[in-house]
């Protein structure tokens, strides 16, 4: 069986302390989608951002696990009040609102 091609992340972030370098990229590519969900285009309910891309994005450049793991900070940073959500928006209400179903196919996005 070929093996498959190493990630971005592994290809160009190379060091000895893995779990560091882990924490960074996971966070980093968390705060990634949070900057591309504040590109917007206004529609009711749920609008048309960029986070898209950005899931999409961060899940090829870290892989499975950690692009996994990036969508579960972003969330959790989101939900904890942060702004992050489109809009600039925060709080266990966007988790519960309308726009659930996208925030939980983020996680399922960037781990394909």
């Amino acid at each position: 069986m070929a093996s498959l091609a190493p990630t971005l992340s592994n290809r160009y972030f190379r060091s000895t302390s893995t779990l560091l370098k882990d924490i960074i990229l996971i966070l980093a590519g968390s705060w990634l989608v949070a900057l591309f969900a504040q590109i917007e285009i206004p529609m009711q309910p749920v609008p048309v951002t960029g986070q898209t891309f950005a899931v999409l994005l961060v899940g090829a450049m870290l892989g499975s696990k950690r692009g996994a793991a990036a969508m579960i900070a972003y969330i959790a940073q989101g939900g904890l009040g942060l702004p992050f959500f489109a809009g600039g928006a925060s709080g266990i209400g966007i988790l519960t609102g309308a726009t659930a179903g996208y925030l939980v196919g983020f996680f399922g996005a960037a781990m394909l």
